[in-house]
């Protein structure tokens, strides 16, 4: 036979090549990772730490015979003042503190749909030490500082004002204890190929094994339809709403709401294989009964990152900052976290 002409040996290359490419492309497309989900954390702040909040999370749940050990701490600085005229002191609400929580979280894949999980945190609450940091921020960003600098520094208190103008009775004092256990149930009601709708129902339960100044003698309850959706190959949004009953109205002589409203909307976005940026807003209804100054409906902006550091291994490290209801949200807070994903069979 003859020899083929240049131009089709030409298009012919030129052919490969972009089959080579396309392959390339869709290979690369095949190892992306699973999305990491938001940044699983709880609202810590001095009056709401001994509650069961609702975390943003992720609907995806995990493979069957999985099994994920995470350890993470929240640390943060609580303060928060609300001036009515009148308190015969100008002062309606303040909260003054520090917070730290540690927590072991163990999760186990039953079957496709359903996982498991327990989680025991460690709680302390005090005067703290970040202060002085804190506000040495406000002064170089000149960002409002709720007037926090007229009050002396490493002090925990909570002092205000009740429905009848009588001064608040709070009855909690410093110290660490272990924290009421959480019980999780993660079904995963939609599950759709890739690019769609993923969401599940998520139920958890404290028990009151609360310790030391956390000693609590009910039990709380929370639900909450989590969804999520890719925006592209690198994009995900996850959104979810929910609600919290607590058997318990009363701690440390403050009167709860016993029922709260919960919501979140997050992004992640994977500019690398191994890395997870992401940012969150999140949203409660008001927590306190029968304290006039206290609003009570927290708003918080989460900002974190996810990094996966060898198989199975994930570090998280977030900060925290309340954008609404000062006198009612951790004024700024740190969250760090390590996780290890085992064992598992089959697809999610």
């Amino acid at each position: 036979m003859g020899s083929r002409p240049a131009s089709w040996r030409a298009d012919r290359a030129l052919g490969l090549a972009l089959g080579l490419g396309l392959a390339g492309a869709a290979s690369d497309a095949e190892t992306l990772p699973a999305r990491r989900g938001p940044l699983e954390s709880r609202d810590e702040w001095l009056l709401a730490q001994p509650r069961l909040t609702l975390p943003a999370v992720s609907p995806d749940p995990l493979r069957r015979g999985e099994t994920r050990f995470s350890v993470e701490l929240d640390w943060g600085n609580d303060f928060g003042l609300a001036e009515r005229a009148y308190a015969t002191d100008g002062i309606g609400m303040l909260v003054d503190g520090e917070h730290r929580t540690a927590a072991l979280d163990v999760r186990r894949g039953f079957t496709s749909s359903l996982t498991l999980g327990l989680r025991v945190p460690l709680r302390w609450r005090g005067p703290g030490v970040m202060d002085g940091l804190i506000d040495g921020w406000h002064h170089l960003t000149g960002l409002p500082d709720n007037r926090r600098s007229y009050f002396p520094n490493g002090r925990m208190r909570v002092e205000g004002r009740d429905d009848r103008f009588r001064p608040l009775a709070w009855q909690g004092s410093p110290g660490a204890g272990l924290g009421d256990v959480e019980l999780l149930a993660h079904w995963a009601f939609r599950r759709p190929a890739r690019g769609g709708w993923t969401a599940a129902v998520v139920g958890r339960a404290a028990l009151p094994t609360g310790s030391g100044p956390f000693h609590a003698g009910g039990v709380d309850a929370g639900a909450q339809i989590v969804a999520a959706h890719s925006l592209g190959r690198a994009t995900d949004v996850y959104l979810g709403l929910g609600g919290t009953v607590f058997s318990d109205a009363e701690r440390d002589g403050l009167d709860y709401e016993r029922r709260r409203a919960h919501g979140f909307l997050a992004f992640e976005w994977r500019p690398a294989r191994r890395l997870s940026l992401l940012m969150e807003a999140s949203y409660a209804s008001r927590l306190l009964s029968g304290v006039p100054a206290s609003t009570g409906r927290p708003v918080y902006v989460k900002a974190g990152v996810k990094r996966e550091v060898r198989h199975g291994w994930l570090l998280q490290l977030g900060i925290v900052e309340g954008v609404a209801s000062v006198q009612s949200t951790t004024d700024f807070g740190v969250l760090l976290g390590i996780s290890r994903t085992s064992g598992g069979a089959g697809l999610r």
